[in-house]
């Protein structure tokens, strides 16, 4: 055979040598442990006679063992493959972020289930790190006092083109709410905010004279603008003037969203 044939390898290697790079488990359809290799039980500070007999609440974090006992509860054919996030807490309590690819097999008569899985490591304290700041913004934009917002465009607009174009993308691309903050829905004066962001865009934020001025200043303004007017219509239909503090993400001189703080233009607010 040449090494073509062979994969491209000049000798054939030990494939099964290759299962130690993972962590890998058996559990039957009660959740107990059957079988347990050496890199999965070394990385959770255990051996693997002392895992073998455990239910998987013992050492897969919460959601991962929901996740798992859903999984053994359904009907599935034999063979049944599915992908799952899976979080494994060791003995010190380090949290282990995998990505598992679990099957379902028959083993000695009894339905179980095996879960190969890859650490992810670094990137798994990434993916946390992000999801820790993504949960922080949310919660500072939601409970901030002033109103935010952020309109994303699902067509992005092609700011190259000339100015009049660039205004007629703004208002005729498909865009929706990204973000909308109690304190905007309070400005609306919105009896239920459940659906907002399901509304079109130009329900609230209507194509008008004064909006195309406000959307010219904010090119003019190369998409850095503060204290920018608009004009806005509530929910009863009355319109009201926003002060906006506005900016942008572009790329590769497309459009992509565009995001700000607002308040009660000053000499409205001084009215109310």
């Amino acid at each position: 055979m040449t090494a073509r044939q062979n994969g491209g390898l000049a000798n054939e290697p030990d494939w099964g040598d290759f299962i130690s790079d993972l962590l890998v488990d058996v559990v039957d359809a009660a959740g107990r442990v059957v079988w347990v290799n050496d890199t999965q039980a070394e990385s959770l500070g255990l051996l693997p006679a002392e895992m073998v007999g455990l239910n998987i609440e013992a050492y897969y974090a919460p959601a991962s063992t929901e996740a798992l006992r859903e999984l053994c509860a359904r009907s599935l054919p034999g063979g049944f493959i599915t992908t799952l996030e899976l979080d494994l807490i060791g003995q010190s309590g380090r949290r282990l972020r995998t990505l598992a690819r679990c099957r379902k097999f028959s083993h000695a008569g009894q339905t179980c289930f095996r879960l190969i899985k890859l650490n992810l490591g670094h990137v798994g304290r990434v993916y946390d790190d992000l999801q820790a700041d993504n949960d922080l913004f949310r919660r500072i934009i939601a409970d901030a006092s002033e109103a935010h917002w952020c309109i994303e465009f699902l067509e992005p607009v092609d700011i190259n083109r000339p100015r009049e174009e660039v205004v007629d993308q703004i208002f005729a691309n498909r865009s929706i709410w990204r973000v909308a903050n109690p304190a905007m829905l309070a400005l609306y004066a919105l009896p239920d905010a459940g659906e907002f962001r399901s509304f079109d865009v130009r329900l609230y934020w209507p194509r008008t004279p004064e909006n195309e001025a406000f959307v010219g200043q904010i090119i003019d303004a190369n998409y850095r603008i503060d204290a920018a007017i608009s004009s806005d219509r509530r929910h009863d239909g009355t319109t009201v003037n926003l002060e906006n503090d506005v900016r942008a993400e572009i790329r590769e001189a497309f459009l992509y969203r565009i995001w700000g703080n607002c308040r009660l233009f000053p000499s409205l607010a001084q009215t109310i």
